[in-house]
């Protein structure tokens, strides 16, 4: 099977139509982080979306894989416009899986209103709803014999703005955990996604604000797993992580954004019985390529000012 792993297209919507009622606490500080510039790495994200449409397309793709934050401040009108731009990436719909970033459940009337479910759910079904917790997590995807794609929620609302971390709920961890001892797994390669990264590119932690909190418990996990990946969105550069130094046979991908200016990335896995291989994609003249994976693909620029905020 041929893999697109992609993250992060933050699609623009007009401040003007967020109603003012809207403008307050941690959607305000938003609004202004957007305001202030952070908005214009993501002006083109809709025509990008639609020259990944074409590659996926001209590569025969098989299956699409988005690790979450379509939106900016989490409104309703936000998700079904995203919802709308990434239909023709998501086609058929069940070779499409999706999981929310933090920026799409960014409050909690959000969570209230099922909003992400509302316009996402169609991508969040599972083969094996004997595992979910709450009727949605951990789900489960099985493709031919030798592959499963399994997504835990690691994203929640972070009221306070200087917060921007995730947590996977420990039940959603124990039910990956007896996913992962599941005997019919034993042959498979798995790929298990989150939001948030548990590791940066140096192998580090994220910070308690900006990161996974339970990292290392999810991590200790996955440590069963013997072929496959970890994948993960929220930071805006393309990396991957060797973890064998904590114990883990599998790697981690973080596909950056696919369409913040300047950065744009993804990663394309070719899996079969016997082997993955991955290429890393990128952004050149108006069209998406592939690079070969090479060393430096996994390099870390330091952090810019950029960063500090483009998560709040």
């Amino acid at each position: 099977m041929r893999i697109l792993h992609c993250s992060d297209p933050h699609f623009d919507l007009s401040l003007r139509t967020i109603p003012l009622r809207k403008w307050f606490g941690k959607r305000a500080i938003g609004a202004l982080n957007l305001l202030g510039g952070r908005g214009r790495y993501f002006d083109d994200a809709d025509e990008k979306i639609e020259d990944l449409v074409r590659f996926k397309e001209a590569h025969q793709v098989d299956l699409v894989l988005c690790t979450g934050d379509y939106t900016a401040l989490g409104l309703q009108a936000e998700l079904e416009s995203a919802a709308e731009l990434i239909a023709p990436l998501a086609q058929p719909p069940e070779r499409f899986i999706t999981l929310p970033g933090n920026h799409d459940i960014y409050a909690k009337d959000v969570i209230h209103s099922d909003a992400f479910w509302q316009y996402f759910g169609r991508y969040m079904h599972t083969d094996w709803p004997q595992y979910t917790v709450d009727g949605i997590w951990p789900f489960v995807r099985l493709f031919d014999d030798y592959l499963a794609v399994i997504g835990v929620n690691s994203a929640k609302p972070n009221p306070l703005p200087w917060r921007s971390d995730g947590h996977i709920p420990p039940e959603q961890l124990e039910a990956l955990g007896r996913i992962l001892a599941d005997p019919r797994l034993k042959n498979r390669w798995v790929l298990v996604l989150t939001h948030y990264a548990a590791r940066l590119a140096d192998g580090s932690p994220d910070t308690p604000r900006h990161g996974l909190r339970n990292a290392d418990e999810f991590l200790e996990v996955c440590r069963v797993i013997r072929r496959g990946a970890i994948l993960n969105g929220h930071i805006h550069r393309c990396y991957r992580t060797d973890l064998s130094s904590e114990g883990l046979s599998i790697d981690l991908f973080c596909a950056g954004s696919v369409s913040m200016e300047g950065r744009e990335c993804f990663w394309l896995f070719d899996i079969d019985r016997d082997s993955m291989t991955v290429r890393r994609g990128v952004y050149d003249w108006g069209e998406y390529r592939l690079l070969e994976c090479r060393p430096e693909c996994q390099e870390e620029r330091p952090r810019s000012d950029y960063d500090t905020i483009s998560q709040l």
